[in-house]
């Protein structure tokens, strides 16, 4: 089964704000209502979630995140028949790690991609978060060698584009944490974009200036546009198509089965998100 991630965050969007729950933490307006079996609409389908944990205030989360669908039933009887539409539900397994605030997805884009797999849950977690004066902000985090890889393989590059959420890396070293850090604090920013073009395809760049944005967004922090010529043609390259994936030996068919070796498997998991993740590696 491969798995890819998404990094949540909390940020303070309104100078006045609503005082949390006790004990609760800003990170927490994301998990609050994915853990309390909260609701959402997405194209006509509800999404819902259920906990496999027996303690939810465990560190690690394992649970399903549930797509409604319509299954069309045809009863015989002696007669003729009777037709109804029953609601039927598809399960994409999940992995929540609160201390890291990464929430890992089974990749099925037959049931859902990850792109509709954001969007469900930004529809889920916004509203409870924007009642206390927050945005959620939610960015994939993405193959760390990409961004240069294209470039690398380009005869001359057009646009480099960063959108990049406001500092909330929770101590993460990436250097592009200082810069955001000082804009919050003047403008109280939640998010900053920066776009740099150059229609014949002559843009020039500071490698180091550029490696602390996309260290920053490929790390769950924002995403990246790169604009390039290639074999004569302008082409565009987005990081939500380039994402970090892990495959891992699992059956997640089986909850029963999962619940009985929910604590053999929070361990494996762990190990799977620290791999997933290198907030720390600098």
């Amino acid at each position: 089964m491969k798995f890819f991630a998404i990094r949540y965050f909390s940020v303070k969007a309104s100078i006045t704000l609503f005082p949390l729950e006790k004990d609760m933490e800003p990170k927490d307006l994301f998990t609050y209502p994915v853990l309390n079996k909260k609701e959402a609409k997405y194209y006509n389908r509800t999404y819902t979630v259920r906990i496999l944990n027996d303690n939810s205030q465990d560190n690690i989360i394992l649970g399903y995140l549930l797509k409604s669908t319509d299954t069309h039933l045809i009863e015989l009887e002696q007669e003729l028949f009777n037709e109804e539409d029953i609601q039927n539900w598809e399960k994409v397994f999940f992995v929540l790690d609160r201390t890291k605030q990464i929430i890992v997805f089974e990749h099925n884009a037959n049931i859902a991609t990850p792109d509709n797999i954001k969007n469900v849950l930004l529809n889920l977690t916004s509203k409870y978060a924007e009642s206390y004066g927050y945005d959620i902000k939610l960015d994939f985090l993405v193959d760390k060698f990409a961004f240069w890889e294209i470039i690398k393989d380009s005869n001359g590059l057009y646009q480099i584009a960063f959108d990049l959420n406001a500092p909330n890396l929770f101590g993460g070293s990436k250097k592009a944490n200082e810069w955001l850090t000082v804009l919050k604090s003047k403008h109280n920013i939640t998010e900053v974009s920066v776009d740099f073009r150059n229609n014949s395809a002559d843009l020039e760049y500071d490698e180091e200036e550029l490696e602390s944005y996309r260290d920053y967004a490929d790390s769950g922090g924002g995403n990246w546009t790169l604009g390039v010529l290639q074999e004569g043609r302008k082409k565009k390259y987005k990081s939500a198509n380039h994402l970090r994936r892990k495959e891992v030996d699992f059956n997640a068919d089986n909850p029963k089965s999962i619940k009985e070796n929910l604590r053999n498997l929070i361990d494996r998991f762990t190990h799977l998100i620290k791999n997933l993740d290198d907030n720390n590696e600098k």
